[in-house]
């Protein structure tokens, strides 16, 4: 009998230990309105003084005139600017490594090489990056699959949106060939697999036909580029030069393969044939060149961007982490901007269209009703140099605020040989 009391009396005090955790735990907040100054929506017009309404991470409503809930949180941002988080629809960067030494390695994953702590992903989430995919480097032939993420999350599985997507071809030469050594490697592999498939087929038919159960499997090695060329993957294909924009439509109209151009910095020199072929382009990030004129001698100024909008072609820009200004993406944006490209296009280049191209464009890249609640609050317009972001919101979840960012604190403190002497009296 007291056996049973003190089991009891212990229930009792956990359950009560439990209930007062819950209670000065941070409440779970379903309902939530944001109050802000300017919404750009980038589905539409901006909308001053608006609201987005959330319900479960993902928005309800957003006008000038959405009635809020008695029982929702309100987010005051009537001096910020709200618009969808940033997508980085190609990188290579946040693995321990980019490339591997085999020149076709189709089945490996970037799953298994991005590394949590990697201060990149710290830095994008800084700069308003909330979805980015993460493909192989551009030095292999066939080099793997990609893995979208935000950039956040103690471990990959935290950080992980979508494990298997898109395909990474690259027509830079590698392992010392030359460009026609490099694409007959590529039509070789092409044609191995198809007598591999075509062995499969015969092999399951005649068992069919001899009514035999079959089992056998899709080789391992094998199945990324079955799915590739059954449409369950996008080719992502790396032209280093403008010559290999040919090579890429011909790989693109042999296979029939859904396909995503990642260029080099000259191959706005194929822009004819890529506004032909209607692909998406992902550009790369020098986005002003200068060459100079054979016949003139003189230099030439050509803004890559610009020559693409002109030409009717859909593209996404991209960062590179080793220069100042291109390793942001509203900076590319301003860029386009300032030489002339239209602001909303601009914009639907670092938010929708990398979205679509990757896949995420029904849950992300704009901000409208059934979409998930994945914003930046930005101090002011996202493409002056003078304003920053200010918090990150994720599923209708705060994940970054710059006021508790303690590692940009530190490396905006002043050296010490420029701090003034504490009294010490």
């Amino acid at each position: 009998m007291k056996s049973r009391s003190h089991i009891t009396f212990i229930s009792i005090l956990l359950t009560a230990c439990v209930l007062n955790a819950l209670a000065h735990a941070a409440p779970v907040r379903r309902k939530l309105a944001v109050k802000a100054g300017r919404i750009i929506t980038i589905a539409g017009k901006d909308v001053k003084n608006g609201v987005i309404l959330i319900k479960d991470g993902v928005i309800k409503a957003v006008g000038k005139e959405v009635e809020i809930p008695w029982d929702a949180f309100v987010i005051e941002a009537k001096d910020r600017v709200v618009m969808p988080g940033f997508v980085l629809a190609h990188t290579s960067s946040g693995l321990d490594r980019a490339n591997e030494n085999m020149p076709e390695v189709p089945f490996i994953s970037t799953f298994d090489s991005i590394d949590p702590i990697s201060t990149f992903f710290e830095d994008s989430l800084r700069d308003g990056v909330v979805t980015m995919l993460v493909l192989p480097g551009n030095n292999t032939l066939l080099g793997g699959t990609g893995t979208i993420v935000k950039p956040y999350g103690r471990t990959v599985e935290a950080m992980l949106i979508k494990r298997y997507t898109g395909l990474k071809i690259s027509l830079r030469p590698s392992q010392n060939t030359s460009r026609m050594g490099h694409m007959q490697r590529f039509r070789r592999y092409m044609s191995d697999l198809k007598d591999y498939l075509e062995d499969y087929e015969q092999k399951k038919a005649d068992a069919e036909e001899e009514k035999k159960p079959f089992d056998e499997e899709i080789d391992v090695t094998k199945q990324p580029m079955v799915d590739l060329l059954n449409k369950r993957l996008t080719a992502f294909v790396y032209c280093d030069r403008a010559a290999d924009v040919s090579k890429a439509i011909e790989i693109k109209n042999t296979h029939k393969l859904d396909t995503v151009l990642v260029l080099g910095p000259d191959c706005y020199k194929a822009v004819g044939l890529i506004a032909r072929s209607k692909l998406p382009v992902i550009l790369d990030s020098q986005l002003v060149i200068w060459e100079t004129n054979e016949q003139t001698n003189e230099e030439e100024m050509k803004v890559v961007p610009m020559i693409f909008h002109k030409a009717g072609v859909k593209f996404a820009f991209q960062i590179d982490t080793s220069q100042y200004g291109r390793r942001y993406l509203w900076y590319q944006a301003a860029t386009a901007v300032k030489y002339g490209m239209k602001r909303q296009e601009a914009l639907k280049s670092i938010t929708l269209y990398p979205a679509q191209f990757i896949g995420v464009d029904d849950r992300l890249g704009s901000i409208e009703a059934g979409k998930e609640a994945t914003l930046i609050f930005l101090t002011g317009d996202p493409l002056d140099a003078q304003s920053w972001v200010d918090q990150v919101m994720v599923a209708g979840e705060i994940v970054y605020e710059r006021a508790k960012d303690e590692r940009l604190k530190k490396l905006l403190e002043p050296p010490l040989i420029m701090q003034e002497p504490k009294d010490t009296d």
